[in-house]
């Protein structure tokens, strides 16, 4: 291995990185940057390499998920990438992360720009293709936020900040739209999910702190289930607690607040209703309550409009359920999913 596992290898990224997890802390992920756009991008035969000219930094980390892969493999593919996408990230962005052997920004300009893939099939090819061209996100996942994490949350943002750029949503459309990455250092998105309360009283305060741009994908339903109920809803919802959230007090954001985020130049979008699965999400009544009707009050709350969203589980979109096209239908512009950020059509 090249240059990410020098001093970490793979294994002990793994178990860092879930670590992270079972702490309910922030976890780097990289994810693939694709279009769904057969005229925006290109689709991988499964065994054909990509022909970018890449910068050498990300023909590293190509080479890394490619040998890191083996050593993590799972039963299933898609575990299997989201393992080696978790080493790989904890060693790029954890807390002892080591710098690139020089400096790029992701998705820096090749010799030939490239459009993005636009492949929905999940594979090691794909992933490879898309670390290999720059075509990737780096990405800290968080959810729960209480004040008594605080100050280590400023210092883990103000280190982010210090070496990364702050990315918003016209920055993510215009990377989707050239395949170029487009300020002098690699780009990051912090992502708080479920829109608890301590999220918007915590994390968003932090942010600023650190002068970063927060990422808020909130479930709408969460928001609108009364105080005394918002305890049991959560529990009832996978939307897991920390012993700082007690019953019977507030845990959810308010519209209020998701429009104060807003208005403060974060990035507020739904994140489902109900905390939704995919899959599970089939019959017109529940396309509407899980997919329109959060872009709906999200809209109205902010008088913007929500370009991203997000499945419980972080399933991708291939748009061959009704689900999938509804997520076009209602404007959503951008699906976050486990092993990639996908640009909708349209």
């Amino acid at each position: 291995m090249s240059h990410y596992f020098t001093a970490t290898p793979p294994q002990h990224a793994l178990e860092a990185s879930q670590r992270l997890v079972a702490q309910r802390r922030g976890v780097p992920m990289y994810v693939s940057l694709r279009s769904t756009s057969p005229a925006g991008g290109t689709r991988l035969d499964q065994d054909e390499p990509s022909h970018a000219a890449p910068h050498p930094a990300d023909s590293d980390l190509a080479e890394d998920f490619s040998a890191a892969r083996s050593q993590l493999a799972a039963s299933a593919e898609e575990e299997t990438l989201i393992r080696t996408l978790q080493a790989l990230a904890y060693v790029g962005l954890g807390p002892d992360r080591v710098p690139p052997p020089s400096s790029t920004p992701t998705g820096g300009a090749p010799a030939t720009p490239r459009p993005l893939s636009a492949d929905p099939r999940i594979s090691a090819v794909g992933t490879a293709s898309d670390l290999r061209a720059g075509h990737f996100l780096r990405v800290v996942n968080y959810h729960n936020t209480p004040a008594s994490w605080k100050d280590e949350l400023v210092a883990e943002l103000r280190g982010y900040a210090k070496d990364f750029e702050t990315v918003d949503v016209a920055d993510l459309e215009r990377f989707a739209r050239t395949g170029v990455w487009h300020k002098p250092r690699p780009g990051l998105l912090p992502v708080f999910y479920e829109g608890y309360r301590d999220n918007y009283d915590v994390a968003a305060a932090a942010c600023e702190e650190a002068g970063v741009i927060g990422w808020f994908f909130v479930c709408t339903a969460f928001v609108d289930t009364p105080v005394d109920a918002q305890y049991d809803y959560a529990l009832a919802h996978r939307i897991k607690l920390v012993p700082e959230d007690p019953r019977g007090e507030r845990l959810a954001m308010t519209w209020d607040e998701i429009a104060d985020l807003h208005r403060r130049g974060h990035v507020v979008t739904p994140h489902t209703a109900s905390h939704a699965l995919a899959r599970k999400v089939l019959a017109p009544e529940d396309i509407e309550r899980e997919v329109i009707e959060p872009k709906r009050l999200m809209d109205r709350a902010t008088g913007g409009s929500a370009l991203c969203t997000a499945w419980l589980e972080g399933t991708s979109w291939t748009g061959e359920s009704a689900a999938d096209r509804a997520l076009v239908e209602a404007g959503y512009r951008f699906v976050f999913s486990n092993t990639m950020v996908q640009r909708l059509p349209g």
